[in-house]
Order: C-alpha cells, then structure tokens, then sequence
C-alpha cells in the first residue's frame, strides 16, 4: 500500500529544501525534519516546543536545539515560501487536464489567539475564527487553489499601529526596521501577490474576501497590474448600474476657491439593495461543483456594472457576482474585472466558490499542522514557524494529488495519522491504522452515494 513508504517520501522531500536551511555556520536541514515530525507527532492545540521535544527522541538538549532553531537561527523563511509557492505552481502544472485559467491565487487572513502582550504584533483586534475582538495575532496569507487542492504559499504578519508606533516594543520583539510600519491588510496582500509573481508562481485570477475587495485599494492595484480577479465584497459596496459621468464642477462667481473634487450627479446603490431589486427572471440555477454532500447549487446574478472611488476622473466597469445558496440562505458578493462578454456565468460562480479550499486550507493547517499552537515571541520565530507548517502542507498536497486514484478521499488528517503511526514503528498500530481508514472512507462513499441519489 502506498501509505507504507509515507515517511520515507516525507523525508525525501524536505531534503529537497535542506539548501534552505542552511546559515553561515550551521546547515539546519536535520533540525526542520525534526520541527516537521514534531508537528505531526503531537496532538492539536499542544505543539509547542517544549511538547514537540518530548515527542521527539533528539541528541542532546532537543529543546534548546528547536528553540534556537526557530527563534534565533539565520534561515531565510522567505526564501522557502518562495520556493514552496514554485514548488506547488509547478506541481499543478504537471497534472493532467491542466489549465492555469483555473488556478486561483487567494488571499485570505486568519488570528492566532494569545495570553499576554509579548508575542510579536499581538493586539485586541478583530478575531474571525471567534467573531469578535479578541487578544490575538493576525496573519495575511496566500494560497494556491486548483480544482479542489490548495496550499498555503506565503504569509504577511499584520502590524498593529500600536506596534509601529512604539519602537522600543518592535526592537524588543525582533521587528526589523523595514517592517516597523504599519500596513493595511489589503497592501500586506498586494506584497505578497507582486513578490509571487516575481517568483515565477503562475495563476489565473485573484480572489479574497470581502476584506481585500471591499472598496477600491486592492482592487484598483490588481487591475492596474493587469491582473484578473473575483474579489468579494460587503453588502454595503456601492455600485452603479450605469457608467456615471464624473467631473469637476465650474466655480461660481463669489463662489470662494476653484472646485478640485470630482463629482457626479448619477446615483449609486449597495449591492444588497441592488439585489432586492431582481427579479427571479434575472437568476439563473447552477450547478458549481461536487461536494460529499452532493452537488453545490447556487442561484447566480451576473450584471455589467461600474465602481467609482470618488477620486479618478473616470468610473471602472466591474461585473457584479451575486450567489444565493438556497440550502443555508447564504448570500456572496463579488466584482470582477473579467470580460463579461467571454465569460460565461458559470465560470463566475466556480471562481467566486473557489474560496472555500482556502478556509479549509487554514482550518488542516491549524487542526494538523500547528498553525496557531505556537509559543515564539519575536518576528523571525513566527516567520520560521509559518514556513514550516507550509512546507509540511506541500507535501500533504502533493500526497493527495498523487494518490488521488487510488484513494480519493484522502485528507490532511489521514496523512498526519498514518505518519505518526509509522513513525512509532509499531506495525500493529500502523495496521489499526490502516483498517480505520479504509472503514471511515467506505462509510464516506457510501454517504456521498446516497446524496448524489438523493
């Protein structure tokens, strides 16, 4: 069975990386297959370093080895994400019945919560895996989508202007000098989406959610680049359903100073109202894609419409993407750049649902990978960490990819449990191991066959 050389190909694979753990004086390639073992060895919300040690058989003081590691040593982790997001670009493109039209680069954030006020960038700030402010770090990160497969390629910590502002705690938390300023969410992804395509990393569109394409900053930067994109956006976006004529008004005599503002006699709406206003002519009913639960059926809107920013002399034309999910009421918002004339409307709705591979991408990553159960406190720690789950989520993505034949419900958590089944060297348990898969995968077909009847 493939899953029996599971740990042979893992290291395999990170020796193919072990370049990028190299410094002036110590090649740390060892080191991150021990971090990796460890993160997939101990149990969520426990993998810290001083429960990854115990896990781990190492020479020596192991934890003083993993904490030097990942909070003092030199390796670059930018470096590998950059060879991660490469690496996982050209992994699609290896796969047959690939199309880069159907890659998605998307962007989404995720908060790691805290106790206390030394971790890096730590703040109250708005928390969405709670829904609510909370003590918390807050990651900008990008992801790979292709089909149904996604992967974590790059990362931006968010710095608070708290933190920007106070250049004794930046120093103090290892902040270098270059990122002691404060950045809005949408530059943090628009820095990485310019620092991946200089990469050579390949896509055909950008998406996000409502964060990154509410208003005009990330959106206008993308289309300037001359980048397509689906980016969500909130109820409350205005829109205009006709292309506005903006202009400056004439100064009326007595009047004071000349007019230097744009303006535009055209009305706007939300698109919520703008919504409300349709009738059930102007839906139509799509099927999106396969889920285990049965096919995803959206009601989709599509419509030619124009965003203005109040501050350039023209208005920009956008397609408007609404969905409504009938089965839980769920109502999204997008604008596109894509020509809707050579667009068919089913190609909105597939790009527009492609974001939720990324939330599931956050959700292994934190559940498997030990994404948020750090315990670092300066900059390069958090950084060093992030590009670690990354890599371990690169191959969890390759192994699905590869096996996708032979066993095609193949999930992150699967592939963590056989390697730390292999990993103890007890046959039995890797046996049991086995058997419990093969169990929970049957009963998942059989469940997924009865919904596709129904």
């Amino acid at each position: 069975m493939f899953l029996d050389d599971l740990v042979k190909r893992l290291s395999e694979y990170l020796q193919v990386y072990g370049e990028y753990f190299e410094t002036a004086t110590k090649n740390c390639s060892p080191l991150s297959e021990m971090y990796i073992s460890g993160l997939l060895k101990t149990e969520h919300s426990k993998r810290n370093i001083e429960r990854l040690n115990e896990e781990l058989d190492m020479k020596g003081d192991g934890y003083q080895q993993l904490q030097q590691f990942i909070t003092d040593s030199t390796w670059d982790a930018v470096r590998l994400m950059r060879k991660i997001a490469c690496t996982i670009s050209g992994l699609y493109a290896s796969q047959p019945g690939y199309d880069v039209s159907d890659v998605g680069y998307i962007i989404d954030e995720s908060a790691h919560l805290k106790k206390g006020n030394e971790s890096v960038a730590v703040s109250r700030q708005y928390a969405g895996v709670i829904g609510k402010v909370e003590n918390c770090q807050v990651g900008v990160y990008s992801s790979l989508v292709w089909q149904n497969r996604t992967s974590l390629i790059n990362c931006r910590l968010f710095v608070p202007e708290s933190w920007a502002k106070d250049e004794k705690r930046c120093e103090k938390a290892g902040i270098p000098k270059e990122h002691r300023v404060h950045k809005s969410k949408p530059t943090l992804a628009l820095e990485m989406l310019k620092a991946d395509i200089e990469a050579g990393v390949r896509f055909g569109w950008v998406g996000g959610d409502g964060l990154y394409g509410h208003g005009y900053e990330l959106n206008y930067a993308i289309e300037d680049m001359g980048l397509p994109f689906v980016l969500d956006v909130h109820s409350d976006q205005r829109i205009y359903e006709n292309e506005p004529s903006i202009f400056i008004p004439e100064r009326k005599p007595g009047a004071g100073r000349t007019p230097t503002r744009y303006r535009t006699e055209a009305s706007g709406i939300t698109v919520n109202n703008y919504r409300k206003r349709l009738d059930e002519s102007q839906w139509k009913e799509i099927e999106v894609r396969d889920t285990t639960k049965g096919k995803l059926k959206l009601s989709v809107h599509i419509a030619q419409v124009w965003i203005w920013d109040e501050k350039e002399a023209n208005a920009r034309k956008r397609v408007i993407v609404i969905s409504h999910n009938h089965a839980d009421n769920n109502i999204k918002y997008s604008l596109s750049n894509f020509d809707m004339t050579s667009t068919p409307i089913e190609r909105y709705a597939y790009m527009q649902a492609q974001r939720y591979w990324v939330e599931r991408a956050l959700q292994d990553a934190k559940s498997e990978l030990g994404m948020s159960d750090y315990q670092v406190r300066k900059w390069n720690g958090w950084h060093h960490h992030m590009a670690l789950v990354m890599l371990a989520g690169s191959f969890i993505v390759q192994e699905r990819i590869k096996n996708k034949d032979d066993c095609s419900l193949l999930s992150c958590r699967d592939i963590r449990i056989m390697i730390v089944a292999l990993l103890t060297g007890d046959m039995k348990l890797v046996e049991k191991r086995k058997k419990q898969m093969e169990i929970r995968h049957r009963q998942r077909l059989k469940s997924i066959e009865r919904n596709f009847k129904d």
